[in-house]
């Protein structure tokens, strides 16, 4: 009964102490006001910057003012080469039977670094990029997908900054991370977790990242404005989840709606934005949204029709959230993982060519390639190429999974394969021959019929 009071007692002290820094944090959250967001946006969403596709002229631009916004205000880059730009070529999947194509393009890093822990990193992210423009010319401003999102962390970084002024900057570092290529799969956030973790991913303590807070979601069924979707707080880190709400609690206190919360909700928002990078590493995170529209990846989706109050109000929950984990004692605790029951299976090299192979279905239009990768199985469509491959995961024997598309594969005895997906069953049958232009060694099921 002692150790429990005495955890009880411990844990108490660890919140009113983690709260009483909320208390300082309050002057700077009121730098961030609905004027300068709107100033923000009005800019970054606007037609000069093209619809910032990834690797064109417009997200070029982009970078540019996010770059131009730090130097300003005095945040140093976060990237080695210190001119705040993370450079990756990435390869792009073309678009209606249009060929993939490779461009050149960069992740936006900036850092405040932390007086006490500075090794231990509070990354707060958003996506740059949006779709550009398209065959007719219309620009696609992306304002709330995912503009505000970024805007939202040029006023976060500014407070920030102005705390660190007044001699109150954060325990831990702040990495403000703008990722590329969202919109064409998470590439930029997958390349900093993946590839080039330039900090390193063992001691990042959370990853908030915010994408489209900008407006309200016409199909949800309470009609208080303000609110915000939470994704993904209490998935990883029972802590962290706390820590959200009693910030909200102590601060704002919007509505913290969880509609979406469920990694198994039909919509898949859980691994639909840039958190998920950092969530599949095991690092918790929060996904801060509000809802899709009517404007949702269309030329319609502007500056104008943003809720500047709402993004003000958002925007500063988002802030003290960062202030209250960069600032506490304790880092963030990780809830243990329970045990698997081991279903897992090792397939061979020889077992994964065996699958090899072309696969159509009478009920879906699409075929799907799949071939043997450095001891993993890759699909892509036909009609695309090997550098636009899906590695699959393996679940069982025979059984592989794509999460993030809710996506299930199931290899059967006669050159069968069966999709499972969205609670529907389609069967797939091997058609011969391979094609040769792919650079694909002659399945193992061929070379038994030959």
């Amino acid at each position: 009964m002692k150790k429990i009071l005495s955890i009880i007692v411990i844990s108490l002290i660890t919140i009113n102490l983690g709260f009483s820094q909320l208390s300082k944090a309050k002057k700077f959250a009121k730098s961030i006001t609905d004027k300068d967001l709107k100033e923000h946006l009005y800019t970054y969403a606007s037609d000069e910057f093209e619809g910032r596709d990834t690797g064109e002229e417009g997200q070029k631009k982009a970078v540019e003012y996010l770059k131009n916004y730090y130097k300003s205000i005095g945040i140093e880059p976060g990237d080695p080469d210190k001119d705040y730009f993370q450079p990756m070529t990435l390869t792009l999947r073309g678009r209606r039977g249009r060929e993939g194509k490779k461009v050149d393009t960069e992740n936006v890093i900036a850092i405040i670094k932390g007086t006490e822990k500075a090794d231990e990193y509070v990354v707060i992210s958003a996506h740059l990029d949006h779709v550009g423009v398209n065959e007719s010319g219309e620009i696609y401003n992306g304002a709330d997908d995912d503009g505000s999102g970024t805007v939202a962390m040029l006023e976060i970084a500014e407070a920030f900054k102005k705390a660190v002024k007044k001699g109150k900057g954060p325990k831990r570092s702040i990495i403000f991370l703008h990722v590329t290529g969202e919109e064409k799969g998470l590439l930029g956030s997958r390349y900093y977790t993946d590839t080039d973790p330039i900090y390193p991913l063992e001691n990042t303590v959370v990853n908030l990242n915010i994408d489209m807070i900008g407006r309200i979601d016409p199909t949800r069924e309470a009609k208080n404005r303000d609110y915000i979707y939470l994704i993904g707080s209490d998935h990883d880190s029972k802590d962290l989840h706390n820590l959200s709400e009693e910030t909200n609690k102590e601060t704002i206190n919007m509505t913290l709606d969880y509609r979406f919360n469920d990694k198994n909700d039909p919509n898949r928002f859980y691994y639909r934005s840039d958190h998920y990078n950092f969530a599949k590493k095991g690092i918790p995170i929060i996904f801060y949204f509000t809802g899709t529209h009517a404007d949702y990846h269309k030329p319609t989706d502007t500056p104008d029709k943003i809720e500047y109050d709402l993004l003000e109000l958002r925007t500063q929950l988002i802030f003290y959230t960062a202030w209250n984990i960069a600032n506490r004692d304790a880092r963030l605790v990780v809830d243990p993982k329970p045990e698997k029951v081991s279903d897992s299976y090792s397939h061979s090299k020889k077992e994964l060519k065996s699958f090899e192979g072309l696969y159509k279905s009478d009920a879906f239009p699409r075929m799907f390639h799949f071939y043997e990768n450095d001891g993993k199985l890759s699909m892509f469509p036909e009609g695309r190429s090997k550098d636009e491959s899906m590695v699959l995961d393996e679940k069982g024997k025979n059984k592989f999974k794509m999460e993030m598309a809710g996506l299930e594969i199931e290899f059967k005895e006669g050159n069968k394969m069966i999709f499972k997906i969205g609670g529907n069953e389609i069967l797939f049958n091997l058609i011969p021959p391979p094609t040769e232009k792919l650079g694909i060694e002659k399945p193992e099921q061929y070379k038994e019929q030959e």
